[in-house]
C-alpha cells in the first residue's frame, strides 16, 4: 500500500494505491485538481484507475476540488451521512477554534466556501470501502465536524483528515483538531484513533504524525 501526499499551504490531499487501483482521500482547496492528476500520473496510474473520492468531512479545504476530480476520473464522491447535507448546501460554515492560533486564523479561513456537491455515496459509521470502489475501511470520528471520518488501511495506516492535526511548530506531533464542533466527541475520536495503534497517521494539516505522539492520545 502506498500513500502519496499532495500538499499546499492550506491542506493536504492524498492518493492511496495498491498498485492496481487508487482512491483519493480529500481533494484540497479549489484549484488543486491538476496537482492531484499529476500525482496520479507520477504514480504510474491513469485517472480511470481512481475508484473512489472520499471526503473525510465537508470543509472547503478538503472538498474544494472534488467536482473537478470527479469529472476528470469518473470516480464517485463519498462522505458520511452527518456531513452530507452541508456538502449539498455548500456555502460557508461557522468554524469553532479550539485554541489561540486557530482563533487568529478563523477570519481568513471562514471566507472559504464549500462547493455545493451532491454526493454519490453516503457512508454509514463504518464501511468496507472496497464495496464502493475504494481501499480499506472508513470509521466515523466526530468532533471536528459531526460526520468526520478516518480511513484505516490494511497495513494499519490511518488517514485522519482533521480529526487530529500536527503541531504548528512540531508538525509530526499529534494535537487536537484546530477547530471542533464538539470537543468531547473530538477527544473520544482521538482516543479511538490511538486505540488502533496505527503505524502512520496522515492528517490534513501537519504530519505525518509519529506513532508515539498518537499513542499518548489514549490519555486525552
Amino acid at each position: 500500500m502506498t500513500v502519496y501526499a499532495v500538499k499546499n499551504v492550506a491542506s493536504s490531499a492524498f492518493l492511496v494505491t495498491d498498485g492496481r487501483r487508487a482512491m483519493i482521500v480529500d481533494t484540497g482547496v479549489a484549484g488543486r485538481a491538476p496537482a492531484m492528476l499529476k500525482q496520479i500520473a507520477d504514480a504510474g496510474l491513469r485517472p480511470a484507475d481512481v475508484g473512489l473520492i472520499l471526503l473525510t468531512h465537508h470543509h472547503a479545504d478538503h472538498s474544494g476540488s472534488a467536482l473537478e476530480l470527479r469529472e476528470a476520473t469518473g470516480a464517485p464522491i463519498a462522505i458520511h451521512r452527518d456531513d452530507a447535507d452541508q456538502l449539498r448546501r455548500g456555502g460557508r460554515v461557522d468554524l469553532q477554534p479550539t485554541s489561540l492560533m486557530p482563533r487568529l486564523m478563523k477570519v481568513m479561513l471562514a471566507k472559504a466556501e464549500i462547493p455545493a456537491i451532491e454526493p454519490d455515496i453516503v457512508l454509514g459509521d463504518e464501511e468496507d470501502l472496497s464495496g464502493h470502489g475504494g481501499i480499506g475501511r472508513s470509521f466515523v470520528t466526530p468532533g471536528h465536524t459531526s460526520g468526520s471520518v478516518c480511513v484505516l488501511l490494511a497495513d494499519n495506516t490511518i488517514l485522519a483528515g482533521d480529526a487530529l492535526s500536527g503541531g504548528m511548530l512540531r508538525a509530526r506531533m499529534a494535537r487536537k483538531p484546530m477547530f471542533a464542533t464538539d470537543l468531547d466527541a473530538a477527544a473520544r475520536s482521538m482516543r479511538a484513533i490511538a486505540n488502533h495503534a496505527p503505524t502512520t497517521v496522515y492528517v490534513g494539516h501537519g504530519g505525518n504524525l509519529t506513532a508515539p505522539s498518537v499513542a499518548q492520545l489514549k490519555t486525552c
